[in-house]
């Protein structure tokens, strides 16, 4: 049966036509959709790359700044010093008695590394010299047995 022909009434064929108009105007519609979802995504693709454009463009622009690891490390170290020094001023009531308190430290400890300096070089040059005997003992009796040979 043909979905245009009228079974005689006249509501029925009214009805029928009308269906038949909703169907093909969402026919119409569904093809918009499509277009209009190509037509999106291709202004979305076209937006991301003009973004991402952008972003390079400013990149090149302006150099990368890179930071100064040591300059920092250096920095933060005498930071570090000087928080010292005033935390030494106040527990011994004043910068010059802090001042003295790091000068006796200072001292100590030079004093000890000089010691075990002077530990280190004697026991090195000990150990040189009886490696010299040694050299000059072997060195004897292995002449001594060579003359004995010959």
């Amino acid at each position: 049966m043909n979905v245009l022909q009228s079974t005689g009434s006249d509501e029925a064929s009214v009805e029928r036509a009308r269906r038949i108009g909703a169907y093909q105007k969402g026919q119409l519609d569904a093809h918009q959709s499509v277009q209009d979802r190509a037509l999106i995504e291709e202004r979305d693709k076209a937006l991301r790359q003009a973004y991402d454009r952008g972003r390079r463009d400013e990149r090149a622009r302006r150099p990368r700044r890179h930071g100064a690891p040591l300059l920092t490390f250096l920095l933060v170290l005498v930071a570090a010093a000087g928080a010292f020094e005033i935390y030494l001023a106040v527990q011994n009531g004043g910068f010059a008695n802090g001042g003295r308190v790091v000068d006796q430290n200072i001292a100590n400890t030079t004093a000890t590394a000089t010691l075990a300096t002077r530990s280190v070089a004697d026991r090195a040059g000990e150990a040189l010299e009886n490696a010299g005997q040694n050299i000059k003992q072997n060195a004897g009796s292995t002449n001594a047995a060579g003359n004995a040979t010959n």
